[in-house]
């Protein structure tokens, strides 16, 4: 027992036996102890937050318990109860909660719903204390009938779910569970219960499928509820589902998750030292753990360090069940005198109380050398299991039955039903085929119209861009005309000139041809990029000397900022973003008025390539933003023939930033002109 368990107890102690301490302790004189009244009283109850200064008050309002009505007197012991039994003192709880029923009796009181409550927690104490208290199910049962009376759902489903347990070990019990579980989920289904109600159904659905022997049902809803009650204050409740998460597992003979919530119940003994009879629990079921596992000496030794904590436990049935276990241990490791010895202890602990391990027979017959007592015993035990299964069958079949009748009385409706539900979906699937024919016809003309529109439209751009290429072509092809001529009547002078002027008319139609060759093949998909892994920093201080001798030749200022890590390492086609950064220095360098200034920022951000390229005046207008992009568009024509170019050469860079799967477009720059942004996945 540790010091903190101890000083707890001291304390709890001190405040049952003396209330004076806590008025002392306060400076609160006795002989004029302050009146207070019970609404008061309630609200110190609940804003208090630690239990055992809720005893304390509790304790201290009994001095002026007389002076409550009936009604609250009876809650003032449902109040002192719950927090009895926070801490874990189940006699005393009961005691309280007895109080209160006994005081509703005695005024006459009205059912309502601290009554039922009154009932509830007195049975769920009374269990705690004895699984084997019949008063329990006595007490459920008169709170499921108050329930009723009192028409409130939330309290009948919950009264439902406590009460079938009950019936679990009549005759024909589990049938009757299951019909009363029917009305507690129909209850759920139809009204908006709280978390705590959903705990109970749950929990007490769990119970029902392991009476039923279906072990991995009833494991999955005390999970449901197991994992809603953590969520909760209600302790109490959590335990108890970790106590049944370990009995089930058990019974699924599942070793590893047993020893999973196991090991949960060993955290909680060390979290909450107020559950006395948490640790001789823990014992106990890692006995049964060992024993799966043909463990009977490992089994044995838990058993024993159980006997250690038996003082601490307030439940009956696990001591008893400790003790019969530890003898039945014994004997499985050839101890026989240890087992007859512990035997005859056990005889003499509990000398009322029926053997919860029936083995106990078999050795007690062994013990007394009497071989009849032993096979009665074991034909009892076969017998009883035997009798178990046919229950469960005939149970089972039972409630078949009843379904197979209820059904029979409803066949002829669902007859009836399905004859006007087969007309009703016959007349709404021809509804349905009518309305899909027209919406497939609306479809088909808009598709048609649309197709049509294409088609126009696409005709439309052939024509202009055969349009546009035949006036870009015509303007060099002229003037290469016009140069021929001249030389060949002899009217230049200098020959010399005018042969570099072809040379250049050459190369602008070669430039133009080999743009528009571009922009072709990237229409079908035949343009390939060469992508390649390189170090970024190397390659811009390569591009950088020459972009900036382009620049600055052309009496433009140049700029360029680069912030991106040292050694980064990229996959893009370097030639292509070469050819991009050229061809938008090439449009700063012809349409930006000079002197005047050029901007580079290339930098990284969340695995993305950014490139920014922007010039000095002049501006382009909003509308034009967009269409730059466009093959063949110039802002001002005049302007754009002087200065030459396809009007190709954004188009290009557009494509191939998209066939990067990157992104492109333009807006104002601070500088005056226009920036170009574009972003490339890395």
């Amino acid at each position: 027992m540790n010091i903190f368990k101890i000083i707890r107890i001291l304390t709890l102690s001190a405040i049952l036996l003396s209330p004076a301490i806590y008025a002392q302790h306060n400076n609160i004189a006795m002989p004029g102890y302050m009146r207070i009244t019970f609404p008061e009283l309630k609200a110190q109850i609940h804003s208090e937050q630690d239990n055992l200064q809720k005893i304390n008050l509790l304790k201290e309002a009994d001095r002026e318990l007389s002076e409550f009505s009936p009604y609250q007197q009876a809650e003032y012991w449902f109040l002192l109860g719950k927090s009895l039994e926070t801490e874990r003192l189940m006699s005393d709880a009961r005691a309280a909660f007895t109080k209160g029923i006994d005081i509703y009796s005695s005024n006459n009181l009205s059912i309502s719903s601290l009554l039922i409550n009154l009932l509830h927690e007195r049975a769920r104490v009374s269990t705690n204390l004895d699984h084997q208290n019949s008063t329990s199910c006595e007490d459920r049962e008169q709170a499921l009938t108050y329930s009723r009376e009192l028409k409130d759902p939330s309290l009948t489903a919950k009264s439902i779910s406590y009460y079938a347990k009950c019936l679990q070990n009549e005759e024909h019990g589990i049938a009757k569970s299951l019909t009363l579980f029917d009305e507690a989920f129909d209850i759920a289904q139809n009204q908006q219960l709280d978390s705590s109600l959903k705990i109970i159904i749950f929990n007490q659905a769990s119970t029902l499928y392991f009476r039923a022997l279906i072990y991995d049902k009833a494991y999955e809803y005390n999970m449901l509820a197991y994992n809603l009650s953590r969520e909760t204050t209600d302790t109490n409740s959590t335990y108890n589902m970790l106590l049944n998460a370990i009995h089930y597992s058990i019974a699924l003979v599942d070793i590893t998750l047993a020893k999973q919530h196991l090991t949960q119940l060993s955290q909680w003994h060390i979290r909450y030292p107020q559950f006395k009879g948490a640790q001789l629990k823990f014992y106990y079921l890692s006995a049964k753990v060992a024993q799966l596992e043909k463990n009977w000496p490992l089994s044995t030794s838990f058993l024993e360090e159980g006997l250690k904590e038996v003082h601490d436990s307030q439940n009956v049935s696990y001591v008893q069940a400790t003790y019969e276990l530890l003898s039945i241990a014994y004997f499985r490791v050839g101890e026989i005198e240890k087992s007859f010895n512990m035997l005859s202890l056990v005889e003499t602990m509990f000398p009322d109380r029926k053997p919860i391990k029936k083995e106990r027979l078999l050795i007690k017959g062994m013990m007394i050398n009497n071989p009849t007592d032993i096979v009665n015993s074991a034909f009892e035990l076969i017998d009883k299991e035997r009798q178990l299964k046919n229950n469960f069958v005939k149970q089972t079949a039972i409630q078949s039955a009843k379904l197979f009748d209820e059904n029979l009385n409803q066949l002829d409706n669902i007859i009836l039903e399905q004859r006007l539900t087969i007309v009703t979906i016959t007349t709404m699937f021809i509804v349905v085929i009518l309305i899909v024919f027209l919406y497939l016809q609306i479809q088909r003309k808009k598709l048609a119209q649309h197709k049509h529109h294409l088609m126009d439209e696409l005709l439309a751009k052939k024509n202009q861009l055969l349009s546009d290429v035949s006036h870009e072509l015509s303007t060099p092809l002229t003037v290469l005309k016009l140069q021929v001529e001249s030389l060949k009547d002899d009217l230049e002078e200098d020959v010399q000139a005018s042969y570099d002027a072809l040379d250049n008319k050459i190369t602008d139609i070669e430039y133009l041809i080999d743009d528009i060759h571009q922009l072709a093949q990237s229409d079908v998909g035949a343009l390939q990029l060469n992508v390649r892994p390189f170090e970024l920093n190397i390659i811009f201080d390569l591009w950088e000397k020459e972009l900036r001798q382009l620049v600055n030749k052309n009496k433009l200022t140049f700029e360029i900022t680069k912030d991106f890590p040292c050694e980064l390492m990229i996959n893009l086609d370097q030639d292509r973003i070469k050819q991009i950064m050229t061809n938008l220095l090439s449009n700063c360098i012809k349409y930006t008025d000079k002197p005047g200034r050029v901007s580079i920022l290339a930098t990284t951000r969340s695995n993305t390539f950014y490139l920014s390229i922007e010039d000095s005046a002049p501006a382009v207008s909003d509308k034009d933003l967009n269409a730059i992009f466009e093959r063949l568009y110039r802002v001002e024509n005049s302007r754009s023939r002087e200065t030459g170019g396809s009007g190709l050469g954004l188009a290009i860079c557009k494509s191939l930033i998209e066939l990067h799967n990157g992104t492109i477009h333009a807006e104002k720059s601070s500088l005056g002109g226009l920036k170009i942004v574009i972003s490339l996945p890395l």
